[in-house]
Formats: C-alpha cells, structure tokens, sequence
C-alpha cells in the first residue's frame, strides 16, 4: 500500500523555556495532539492567529524545529515512507518543499540563478540536467529575464515568485506555504497554485484570515488556534468551521476594515509631478509618474501586479529613495513648498513590506522608545507612551523580544513605532500580509488616531475597496488609473 504523502499523528510541541528562573523547562505546548493527513494531489488549508504555531508546524515537517532550536516534541511525521523526525533536512528536499512567510529569511544568493541552483547542487545535479530546470522554473514563474539580478532588488511578489521557482525545479511531493501566498498579485496567486496542482503535488497552505484566494480552493480546512486543531472540513468550509473562523477574527474583511479619518478636514498634503527613478543596468525597472496629489484626511489604496512599481514609488515619496526628475512638494495651508528628502521623511512614514528591515533592537521596549528620543521628553514620559502603545496594540510587553515574536506580532510592533512616531502621511507597505482580519483592524484603527492620510499598498482589492476610498493602479512603473473606491479602477 502507498504511504500517504502527509500524515500527522498525534503531534504536541513546546519550545525552550527562556525565562531565568526556568532554565531546562518548557514553554506551554504551542499545540497539542494535532493529527490530519494529506492524501495526493490533494489541497489542505490550516488558519489561524499569530503565534499560534503555523510557522513552527511548517518548519517540524521540514524537519527544522526542533533540531536548529530545540523543543519537546511528541507525536509523528511522515512525508511518504520517511519519518520526518529521523531524517536529515537535506534528505528530504525531494520530499517536501517550504516556502517561508518571509522570502529575505530563505534567499542564500546573489542572483537568481544560482538561488535556484542552490539545492539542485546539493542533491548532486549533473550540470545539463540543472541547467535545464533553472530555464524552466524560471518562465515558469515570470522571472526569465531576471535570471542574472540579485534577489535583493526584487520586489516582495517577485521573491516569493524566485522561492516558488526553487521548488518547481526540485519538484517535491509537497509544498507547505507559509503564508506565501500574501504578496503575490491574484494572477500569480493562481499561476503559481494552478502550476503546482498541475504537477500532482500535495499542498498546504498556512494562512491568518479567509481570502478571496482560499475561496477557490478545493480542499480540506481546519483552524489551528489555542494549542488545538479543528477537525478538517471537506470539500467546502462548514458552518462550524465558519463560526470558528468568525471567532479568532479569520473572516473577510468586509466592513470591518471601513476606514475614517473623522478629525481630519480634506486639504491638501502632497503633490509630486514628473516623477523620474530608475534603477541601474540595462534591464533594470523604471519610474514614471506624471502627477499624484494626496489629501490630508483620505485613505488612499496603491494596487497593481508584482513589480509594478509600488514600493519605489513609496521609498520616493517618504525621501528614501531620490528621484533623478521631478518633485515633491507639501501645503501646510499657505501654498505648495518644495519638500527636501530630510522633511519627506520626517513627514512621511513608511511601513515596509518587511517588519524585519525596520526592527532591530533587542526589546520591545527600546524599538518604541528609539523615535522619542531626542524631542525633550522625560524619562516617565516617554515611558508612559511606551506602555500606551504596548497596550494599544496588544504587544507583550517591553522587555519581550522581537526576534522571538510572530511575524504578524513583529507587524503590530512596527505599526506601533510609527503611531509613536506621529507622522502626518503613512505609507503602509502589504500591512495586511500575517494579521488576521480582526488584528488588521484593529491596527489600522490606532493608526487612523494619528495620521492625517493613508496610503495603503495591497494586493487584496477587498481590503482596497473596504478600507480606501481612492484607488491607484500602477503598471509598469505608471499610474494607469485612478478612481473613488467603489467604481472600476
């Protein structure tokens, strides 16, 4: 009798306890007595919250957890006939194939190439053999003309689209994506999905809220959440399931997500005119934006394809990256005045796609308190705001450490150096990528308290059309619509 692909049995798992006072012990299990199976081909979707053990499941059927952390785990893992907990990692790269939540986490080279020949040398590819599947992994996933650019020059989609790549030419009988399904644009969501399915593959795809995506997904569902996991539903989500969905905050975001500004009059903010940024080398992306003007006391939804041209467009008009034409200028209430990139970026705040490019101290509580250096507060002051923003956006405490926390916690953290930061303008950067519907609300919320304007970057048009009340569309590095919220970009 064939093995089934996946199965899991009875899993429990506790990582290492780090407090002083528990040194040898164990954290709580982060889930206990999880079993589900995947048969072929099939599809298998698990939801719920940060910091309910997603990602740690994704990296215990990589075999990665516990062996590079340490833990207590209990229970089985089989791919095929390979017990998971006995085998070497390298053993089972033929097997199953991870895609991480954060693409700069898994990317090793510097160029796309040999990102994807990475593995196929470590399973001892003879030379032909590897060249063919670098060419066809590579169109597979739109990057052939990338092929020699380093994967840091990317765009968060395309990253994703390179990790894919690297899977596709190793071709194993499962993938798990770990939330990988995020940053990509609705053609490649289903590109890439359709690709895999294609090939037979068994998938599992870890998720924090019910997207339109998963709406067309045939398989099992489950929600993972409390150190316990739901019995799969099958074909189509039940209606406990659903219920279980609408109590951790999974659902879609519908009204929930409605935005307002309510103490904000409409005036003018920012207006940049003959926008002009490339990148060097020959290929290399280009910018060009005629006019865009922002309003104080306007959510604006910045969409598009992967590579389109978003985050440029965001690094230019926060200052961080300078254009080679045009400007930038800002109304105060007394007219346009040409804005230098030190006042962009004291005036516009830039969430990045990546919550890890912005935090880098060792707590919580020196990440918030880094901004409000330097502006003549008190000590109890300033400690006072700390504990404010701790408690407004549900962090765990100051002392915590960043490194150790979720990735959606890590965005909750960012969020809220940036609300102590005050900005007038916040450009937030696929901020809806790791959070549940309901932490995504609640997030921008407390955002909303702050900024005079939004501008929101996303590939979710559901949250665009809930949350915006003006949507942008760029394609090759030009705005090709604009348009209210609620009619045809």
């Amino acid at each position: 009798m064939t093995p089934l692909p996946l199965r899991i049995e009875s899993l429990s798992f506790s990582y290492p306890s780090l407090a002083v006072e528990d040194q040898g012990g164990f954290d709580p299990p982060l889930f206990s007595d999880v079993s589900f199976n995947l048969a072929a081909g099939e599809t298998g979707v698990v939801l719920g919250p940060a910091d309910c053990g997603k990602t740690t499941l994704a990296r215990l059927l990589g075999g990665l957890v516990p062996r590079f952390t340490g833990g207590s785990l209990a229970g089985r893992i089989r791919v095929g006939d390979a017990e998971v907990t006995a085998a070497r990692p390298w053993e089972l790269l033929e097997r199953i194939g991870l895609v991480f939540q954060d693409s700069d986490a898994q990317i090793l080279t510097t160029r796309c190439d040999t990102e994807i020949a990475f593995a196929l040398e470590s399973l001892g590819m003879d030379r032909e053999e590897m060249g063919r599947r670098i060419d066809e992994s590579l169109a597979l996933a739109g990057l052939s003309s990338f092929r020699l650019r380093n994967p840091s020059t990317l765009s968060g989609g395309e990253k994703k689209r390179l990790l894919a790549a690297c899977l596709l030419a190793i071709d194993p009988s499962v993938w798990v994506l770990d939330e990988s399904l995020e940053e990509l644009d609705a053609g490649w969501k289903a590109r890439i999905l359709g690709t895999v399915e294609g090939r037979g593959a068994t998938r599992l795809i870890l998720d924090s809220r019910w997207t339109p995506t998963l709406q067309e997904v045939r398989g099992t569902f489950a929600v993972l959440a409390h150190a316990a996991m739901s019995e799969p539903s099958a074909p189509a989500p039940s209606d406990r399931l659903r219920a279980l969905l609408a109590a951790e905050g999974l659902t879609p975001g519908g009204t929930a997500l409605a935005l307002e500004l309510p103490r904000v009059p409409r005036a003018p903010f920012l207006k940049a005119e003959g926008i002009r940024f490339s990148f060097p080398g020959p290929e290399a992306f280009s910018l060009q934006v005629e006019t865009l003007e922002i309003e104080r006391g306007t959510v604006s939804a910045l969409v598009g394809p992967n590579g389109s041209g978003k985050s440029t467009l965001a690094r230019v008009l926060c200052g961080l990256a300078a254009p080679q034409a045009g400007s930038i200028r800002l109304d105060d209430g007394e007219g346009w005045k040409a804005a230098s990139r030190g006042e962009l970026t004291r005036r516009v705040g830039y969430l990045f796609q990546n919550p890890d490019h912005q935090i880098y101290l060792p707590t919580v509580g020196e990440e918030l308190a880094l901004g409000l250096k330097g502006r003549g507060l008190s000590k109890s002051r300033v400690d006072e705001m700390v504990e404010e923003a701790v408690e407004r956006f549900s962090l765990p405490g100051t002392r915590a450490a960043p490194a150790l926390m979720s990735y959606g916690m890590r965005r909750r953290l960012q969020a809220a150096v940036y609300w102590l930061l005050d900005r007038d303008m916040l450009i937030l950067d696929e901020m809806d990528s790791g959070l549940t519907t309901r932490d995504l609300a609640a997030v921008m919320r407390e955002i909303c308290r702050r900024a005079a304007c939004l501008v929101l970057i996303t590939h979710d048009m559901q949250f665009a059309r809930a949350a915006a009340d003006r949507i942008i569309v760029l394609g090759e590095g030009r705005i090709v619509s604009d348009a209210r919220a609620g009619s045809s970009p």
